[in-house]
């Protein structure tokens, strides 16, 4: 399969990743993740991990490309979110087509993502405070001392201006009268949703308290 061999190239090669790739994969993974009414009949899991792996390796071992695409970046993971939540139980006919159409072809209706996918993506949240330094083209002679050259950093500071397009996909799932996100898959979340909020300064979190209090008052992220 096409997308495992991209991940496999992302995770075994991370170095021969030019800029010039970086294009092509993200609108490749957008395509991947975009809904649609038609869909097959059992749900491809593996799909969903090797997004997920693709993404995780061009973030902690690309830091250097990928800070040149974090919109796109912050279009995945908004879409990798977004497709994690579930219909509720004994929907109608039309409010079941709603929901499927919000999912990718790959992606049964009948059998949803659960707690292990949402625990990887909260992964790939996390891994975006990971300090790497990102490999080099220099000759093996010289990589070691081009390396320790280099200051270890994370995406953390460049992504922070794009965590608000990512943190509302949750709000989505939370305030969506149609879907929900289990208890448990809520609770592997919070570790990913506590990377994204520190990132945030603090205007811009309680912004974002604000317009995600549920019901009762209670802010469902952030807090």
């Amino acid at each position: 399969h096409y997308l495992e061999l991209i991940a496999k190239h992302c995770s075994d090669r991370p170095a021969a990743v030019r800029s010039v790739d970086l294009g092509s994969i993200w609108s490749l993974l957008s395509k991947i993740l975009s809904g649609t009414t038609n869909h097959d009949t059992t749900t491809s899991f593996a799909t969903f991990h090797c997004i997920i792996s693709v993404a995780d390796s061009l973030v902690r071992l690309r830091r250097d490309v990928v800070i040149h695409n974090l919109p796109h970046l912050a279009f995945v993971l908004h879409r990798l979110l977004l497709i994690t939540k579930r219909g509720r139980p004994q929907l109608g006919a039309k409010q079941s087509k709603l929901v499927a159409g919000t999912l990718p072809s790959w992606v049964s209706p009948s059998q949803p993502l659960g707690v292990a996918e949402i625990r990887a993506f909260s992964r790939l949240l996390t891994a975006l405070t990971i300090k790497t330094v990102p490999p080099t083209y220099t000759t093996q002679q010289h990589t070691s001392v081009a390396t320790e050259m280099q200051k270890a950093e994370s995406l953390a500071k460049p992504f922070a201006k794009h965590v608000g397009h990512v943190l509302p996909a949750y709000i989505d799932c939370m305030n969506d009268p149609l879907c929900v996100l289990t208890p448990e898959m809520r609770q592997e979340l919070e570790p990913g949703l506590f990377s994204l909020c520190e990132m945030l300064g603090e205007y811009n979190r309680d912004a974002l308290m604000v317009s995600s209090l549920d019901s009762g008052g209670n802010p469902r992220i952030c807090g």
